[in-house]
Parts: C-alpha cells; sequence; structure tokens
C-alpha cells in the first residue's frame, strides 16, 4: 500500500459488469421501446399482407403392406429375395419414382392447371392464388402463339366486359367483352365469366385480378420439385407425400392425381406381359382359324359327296399314327416359331419387359424360363434405378452388364434349341414319311379322307390350346392387383397453414426488437474506448482516483466563485475534502494539476480547485506553469507581459509576477510571455528556490502544468511536488492515456499521484451518474445543513429525470399525431 491510500482504491473487478448493462439498458429504454416497436409494426405487415402458404399430405404404402391387402404377390420383395437388395434400396426407388419428371407430367396433363389466377387486394400488396373459384375463366387459343409466364392484368368492371392490360414491353390496355376472343402477336385466349349475376352495376366493386398461362413443362419441373416423399415407419412400408402452396384445393387435387397415376402405372407395369401374351396368342389364332374352317369345309364336303362315314381298321391305326405325328410337328412348330420370335425379340428390343413366357405355348425348359425370368427382373429394377441414378452410375452399370451377360446366355440356349428343335421335326418328318407311305397302300377314297381328317383335328387341336392359353392370360391379367396402395388421400379441409407463422413472427419480432439495441449497446461498449466509468480506470492503472468533477454547463470558466452553491462547486469542495487525507503532513503544499493530452479541462481543474482552497480561508498561490499555451490570466483577465518565464531570466522579482484576485486569499503567478526554451527554465536552480520561497508564504499551492503526453515540463519538478493530480476527462480521454499514467506511476519514480476524474456528465444511471462515488466522501465539518445548496444545484440533480420526461412525452406524441 503506498502512500496510506485506502485499500479500496486498489480493489479490482473481475468478468462482465453485468450491472453496467442493465443501467446501460434502463437508461437506452426509449431505443428498445422503438426497437420493439418497429419489429412489431414488421410482424404485422408480413402476418397481414403475406400470401398465406399452407401444407397438404397424403400417405400411400408401398411393398410388401400394399401386397397383403391385395392377396397378390409382390414384385418388390420377390426382387428383394432373389438380387439380395433391401427394402430400403427399393423404398428409396420408389421416393425417386414418385418425385421424377414424367409421372409429374402424366398427372399434370390430367389436371386442369394450365392456367395460374390471382387476386389482388385492394391496396395493390396482398396477392391471392385461385383454383376453381376464380370468377372468370381462360380458354387459350392452343392454335395460336401464347406467351408464357407473362402476368396479365384483368380487371372486371361489369358482368359484359373487363379491362385487359399486359405491362412491361407489350404496353396493352383495352376494354374487351366476355367471350369475345383477343387476339395478339403474342397472347391468344378468350375470357368467360363464371356467374354474370354477381357483376351487376349496383353491388360490385372493380377489382384486380391476373393470370399467367403455364407450359406442361415448366409444371412438371415446379410440381416435382416442391413435392416432399418421406417415410413414415421404421419399415420403410408407407410414405407421406407433402406439398407446400398456395391453394389447398389445389394441391390436394395433385397429390392425389400423382397417387392415382404412380398406382395406375405400377398395375400397367404388371399388366404389360399378359397383354403382350395375349396379343401373340391372337396372332396365332388369326393364322390357325383361317386353317380350321378351310380343313372344316373340306371335311364336311368329302363325307357329303362319298357317303364315306368309317375308316377301315388299318386305315384307323394309320390315321391315329398320323395324326399324332402331325400333332407333334405342329407343336415343334410353333416351339420353332417361339424361338425365333425370341431371338429376334432379344437382338433388337433394349426393353425386356414385355417378353412372351415361353410357358405360354407350352415350353417346359426350366433353364429358358430362369433365364427370362431374370432377364425380366433385371430389366425392372434397371427402370426403377434410371429414375434415381444416372446410366454412368455405378449401380446401373453393375446392372447393364448383369443384363448382358443374362441375353448372350439366352441368345447361346435360343441357338442350341433352335438346332435341337430342327433336328427332332427332321426325324418327325421322317416318320411321317414312314406312315404317308403305308397310308399310300390304302383305298384312294379312304385316303383322302385320312388327309382331310388329319388336317383337320391339328388345327382344331391347335386352336383349343391357344383358346386355353388366351383364357389363362386373361385371368392372370384380371387377378393383378397394384404393389401400392393409397392410405390417406389428401384432403384440402386437413391443409395445415405453415406460413406467415403468426404467433412465432410476433415473437421473433419481440426478441429482434430487444436484441437489436442490447446488441448496438454490447458493441457501443466493447469498441468504446473511452473511459466512462470507474471501472475503466481500475482495470488499467493503480493510481488511486482523487474524485471526480461534474459538467460545467456555465459561460463562466470559475463557477466554484460564481456559483457557490452549485452541484460543480460541492464538487470541487470534496476534492478538497479529499487532500487532507492525502495530504496529511504541514510541509505538504504544493500540489500539481497536469494531464496526458489537451482538452481534458487541466486549467479549469487546476483554477477551481485554487479558488475553493481560498474560499475556505486558506492563502492559496495558482502558478501557470504551463509555458507554451499559457490560459490562467485569461480566466482572472490579468495581462501576462510578465510572470514566471521573466522571473526565471531575472528579469522579474517574485512580487512582481504575483497578482491579486477577485476572490479572496486567491493569488496568482502568471506565465508571462512564451520563452523559447521553456523545458530549461522550469527545471533550473531559480524555479526550484522560487517554490521554496513561496512555499513559507503560502498555505496551498497549485500549479498548471503542460500535459505529460506532449512535453515532460511537469516532471522536472517531481522532487518539490508534493502530489500530482493528473486529470482525466470523462467520456473523452482514452484508456491508453491511462497506460501512461501507469507507466509514470511505475517506473518514473512518480508515487505521489492522483486521478481527477473532468466533467461528469449524468447521462446514465451508472458509474459517474453517482457524482461523488470516487475519494474518501465529502469532508464533513463544513456546518452546512439541507438549506446550504442552491437553485442551481437542485435543478442540475433533476435534470435527468426532465430529459427523460421529454424524451417520453415527444415520443407519446409522435405516436398519437400518426
Amino acid at each position: 500500500m503506498e502512500q496510506g491510500y485506502p485499500p479500496e482504491y486498489f480493489r479490482e473487478e473481475e468478468g462482465i459488469d453485468i450491472k453496467k448493462y442493465i443501467y446501460q439498458v434502463l437508461y437506452h429504454w426509449w431505443w428498445f421501446a422503438l426497437s420493439i416497436f418497429i419489429a412489431l409494426t414488421i410482424a404485422y405487415m408480413v402476418n397481414r399482407y403475406s400470401e398465406e402458404v399452407y401444407q397438404v399430405s397424403c400417405s400411400v404404402i408401398v411393398g410388401e403392406e400394399a401386397s397383403k391387402s391385395g392377396s397378390a404377390e409382390s414384385i418388390l420383395e420377390e426382387l428383394s429375395r432373389v438380387r439380395g437388395r433391401v427394402r430400403k434400396a427399393v423404398v428409396e426407388n420408389e421416393i425417386s419414382i414418385l418425385k421424377s419428371y414424367s409421372l409429374a407430367r402424366m398427372a399434370l396433363e390430367e389436371l386442369d392447371f394450365g392456367i395460374t389466377y390471382t387476386a389482388v387486394g385492394r391496396r395493390g400488396i396482398a396477392e391471392t392464388k385461385m383454383y376453381q373459384n376464380c370468377p372468370f375463366v381462360v380458354i387459350p387459343d392452343t392454335s395460336k402463339p401464347n406467351v408464357a409466364g407473362h402476368k396479365i392484368n384483368v380487371i372486371i368492371l361489369n358482368d359484359k366486359e373487363y379491362l385487359l392490360s399486359i405491362d412491361d414491353r407489350y404496353k396493352i390496355s383495352e376494354t374487351v367483352e366476355f367471350g369475345q376472343p383477343f387476339s395478339h402477336e403474342s397472347f391468344n385466349f378468350t375470357i368467360y365469366l363464371n356467374d354474370p349475376d354477381k357483376f351487376t352495376q349496383e353491388n360490385y366493386n372493380p377489382r384486380k385480378y391476373y393470370f399467367v398461362i403455364n407450359t406442361i413443362n415448366g409444371l412438371s419441373n415446379r410440381y416435382r420439385g416442391a413435392l416432399n416423399v418421406e417415410v413414415n415407419n421404421e419399415r420403410g412400408s408407407i410414405l407421406n407425400l407433402s406439398m407446400a402452396g398456395n391453394v389447398p384445393a389445389q394441391l390436394a387435387a395433385y397429390l392425389n392425381k400423382l397417387c392415382e397415376v404412380y398406382i395406375r402405372s405400377n398395375l400397367d407395369n404388371k399388366n404389360q406381359v399378359s397383354d403382350n401374351t395375349i396379343q401373340f396368342i391372337d396372332e396365332q389364332l388369326r393364322s390357325i382359324v383361317d386353317s380350321l374352317e378351310i380343313a372344316g369345309i373340306r371335311l364336311q364336303n368329302f363325307r357329303s359327296v362319298n357317303k364315306t362315314i368309317d375308316l377301315s381298321r388299318e386305315g384307323n391305326y394309320l390315321f391315329q399314327q398320323m395324326e399324332l405325328l402331325q400333332s407333334q410337328k405342329a407343336t415343334l412348330d410353333m416351339s420353332g416359331r417361339y424361338y425365333k420370335y425370341l431371338q429376334n425379340y432379344i437382338n433388337n428390343k433394349k426393353d425386356y419387359s414385355d417378353v412372351v413366357a415361353p410357358s405360354v405355348v407350352g415350353i417346359q425348359d426350366n433353364l429358358l424360363n430362369s433365364l427370362i425370368k431374370q432377364l425380366n427382373e433385371l430389366n425392372i429394377q434397371r427402370r426403377s434405378i434410371s429414375f434415381a441414378a444416372q446410366d454412368n452410375s455405378p449401380q446401373m452399370r453393375m446392372i447393364i452388364t448383369q443384363i448382358e451377360d443374362i441375353k448372350n446366355t439366352l441368345l447361346e440356349n435360343l441357338t442350341s434349341l433352335i438346332k435341337t428343335n430342327e433336328l427332332t421335326l427332321s426325324d418327325l418328318q421322317q416318320q411321317i414319311n414312314n406312315v404317308e407311305k403305308e397310308v399310300q397302300k390304302l383305298p384312294y377314297t379312304e385316303r383322302q379322307l385320312i388327309n382331310i381328317q388329319r388336317e383337320f383335328n391339328i388345327n382344331d387341336q391347335i386352336y383349343t390350346f391357344l383358346l386355353e392359353k388366351r383364357a389363362e392370360a386373361g385371368i392372370t391379367k384380371a387377378s393383378n392387383t397394384p404393389d401400392h396402395k393409397i392410405l390417406d388421400i389428401a384432403r384440402p379441409e386437413n391443409a395445415r397453414m405453415i406460413k406467415p407463422k403468426t404467433s412465432m413472427n410476433y415473437m421473433m419480432a419481440l426478441i429482434l426488437g430487444g436484441l437489436i439495441p442490447l446488441l448496438l449497446i454490447v458493441l457501443i461498449e466493447y469498441f468504446n474506448n473511452k473511459i466512462v466509468d470507474r471501472k475503466d480506470i481500475e482495470e488499467h492503472t493503480n493510481v488511486p482516483v482523487l474524485g471526480s468533477v461534474g459538467h460545467n454547463d456555465k459561460q463562466s470558466d470559475l463557477p466554484v466563485f460564481e456559483n457557490p452553491k452549485s452541484a460543480l462547486a460541492e464538487s470541487f469542495r470534496s476534492l478538497r475534502a479529499n487532500l487532507q487525507y492525502i495530504l496529511k503532513e504541514k510541509d505538504q503544499k504544493i500540489i500539481c494539476i497536469s494531464s496526458t493530452i489537451s482538452g481534458e479541462g487541466k486549467t479549469f481543474c487546476a483554477v477551481n480547485l485554487a479558488a475553493i482552497m481560498a474560499m475556505a480561508g486558506k492563502k492559496t498561490l495558482l502558478i501557470s506553469l504551463d509555458l507554451r499555451r499559457p490560459k490562467v490570466h485569461r480566466v482572472f483577465n490579468i495581462k501576462n507581459q510578465v510572470g514566471l518565464s521573466t522571473f526565471l531570466i531575472d528579469k522579474s522579482k517574485p512580487e512582481e509576477i504575483i497578482f491579486s484576485t477577485d476572490v479572496d486569499n486567491l493569488f496568482i503567478a502568471t506565465a508571462g510571455p512564451i520563452p523559447p526554451n521553456p523545458a530549461e527554465l522550469i527545471g533550473s536552480e531559480r524555479m526550484i528556490k522560487l517554490l521554496e520561497h513561496l512555499k513559507k508564504q503560502y498555505d496551498q499551492i497549485v500549479i498548471d502544468t503542460p500535459p505529460v503526453a506532449i512535453v515532460t515540463d511537469a516532471l522536472l519538478l517531481k522532487n518539490q511536488i508534493d502530489l500530482y493530480v493528473f486529470v482525466i476527462r470523462h467520456g473523452y480521454s482514452t484508456k491508453q492515456v491511462l497506460q501512461l499514467i501507469d507507466d509514470l506511476y511505475n517506473k518514473k519514480d512518480v508515487k505521489k499521484m492522483a486521478l481527477l476524474v473532468n466533467d461528469v456528465q449524468v447521462k446514465g444511471y451508472y458509474g459517474y451518474s453517482y457524482r461523488y462515488g470516487y475519494g474518501y466522501g465529502y469532508g464533513y465539518g463544513y456546518g452546512y445543513g439541507y438549506g446550504y445548496y442552491g437553485k442551481d444545484y437542485y435543478e442540475e440533480e433533476n435534470s435527468v429525470s426532465e430529459n427523460i420526461r421529454q424524451k417520453l412525452t415527444r415520443i407519446i406524441r409522435r405516436m398519437i399525431k400518426y
């Protein structure tokens, strides 16, 4: 502890000073009120004029659960077993299909979304999208051009006509009758009024609408981008489809149509094989029907002419042999045609999903059936992945490679089957030739009957076989059910409004309205390098604070003498009292008043401190030692022709440079003319002797010296000075000056030092607003009661509350005005 200062001078506070920010918030309360008012106004405008956005959703069951509900085998499940795919990958593919461009376009082609209608509010700010409730309908002329995506404004004037306007580069504005075609090089359409009775002159106020002509491509991309598909459960069997938009009914219509098209497309894919099978059988039947009809007529005519009813025993036996061989040959011929069809199909097709199965024509080759099944499954898998993956993706390349391998294996197997079928046909033909030789031995009439009967029976058997297969394919198609099922359709009444979020917007307005001024206060405090409270001093220096001086709002530079009952005069009395605790010895009389930079008010403090000491009955001398920029003589209207500068060069005597003032017991030693070498004069032996001489004649000596950050004149007499008082100006001096003072205190061996805070203004509820919070107190024993303070003192004390009332009144008046 130095110089007997009390411990509180050296106490430092750590951490964030919450109390300071609380007082700052209380002082700047109108910032918060204004900020919150503006934020709430913006929130109201957003809630009032923002276009409402709704979310509509529906759900679809895919895969296993939908299959169980339809009592049919799930293709996705089968693929998952055969190819070892997990359900998650299958569901991801289904999500990609639902979000695909092709599915969105198929759905939109079945909906009437070609025109977007919008109603404009009365102020021209709010807009409302319309669907099926627009008072008019637009029918574009598809044979003529119509520019898409351009606003076309419509104002319904009455039930007969409307005002049409197209801004921007077209500059179109004309009155058109409802039902009359509008023709332009860029626009061609006709507008019809839905309910003319609502638009009579008596009860209708014209309202502005506009519509936009859409393209199917733009709509498809917009709707597929707006669709959101999420998995609802852990098994991934239920998909939630949702969309956000302005018209719930329109969103629900699209979602329902999309699900309908999605399920129908899945069923169409399953029915495609059955349709191709039926088509293949119908082609075979067309060729058999003609042959069967001709053979039947020949058989009937032959029996009518020859009156032949029965064959001989030998003829009957040969007929049966020939019929059996011909039936086998017909089967082989059909198998051969199927092999040729399949070979040509595989070589020329890229999509193998509609291949006819071998079992349709009675081929029971296990290897061939297995290869076709694998080829069909891989093709379906490729089509599913194509919705989510590019052609050059690793997954797609792997599937294409597998398809090529199956295709090559299948072609090799077909080549082998064709050769085997040709060899079997050749052997069978040899057997038929042998039987025919035996038939030649029969009578001519019986021989003819055998040939005609054989041809008829073979065609009849083939016809019957094809009819059975066609019926089976039809039954298979009729029993097909889709793999997916709609769980919940989209309903407009269940739409949920997601924008604007009224409560959330008001809550955010309150939060932001409070945070913005708070952040502003924090930033101002953070970047503020000025000294504004006691903590700023204690954090940067250990030099004790002598006291504080308020703001001088008077015209006089000597307010303690001219307004002795003011609060400012009281603050200097407090300083005078505090000095009694520091300058305890009788010979400690010399006080040096200095500062770090110009403008901190050191001369003002020196003059008034000296005056207040003199007013207490002490003979006080004020020395103007700022030889570079002397100011003290101006305060007392004393000429500066002689002074310390003339005395130090031995041109004046001490009594010639000391002048009396209007303040009793206060004397002033002027600086004199500005010398070229003030530092040498101040540090001279003559100056030291002068101080020793004056010390014997005066009770107190106050010296006004230059700023130490500019020159070091004030430090030249540190051995003669009893106390250095450095003046710091509140809100003006920077924190760097405290570092300079602290360096002087610690390194220059200037231990007799104290700080005086000048120009403390009552701006807030914290820090220096407590007036005389620094130092030891006011000093007691003056004998003054409460009646001592005059009108000026109380006016200053009430200035804060008066300013607050004025601000509050001004804000209320502005609010009432608006």
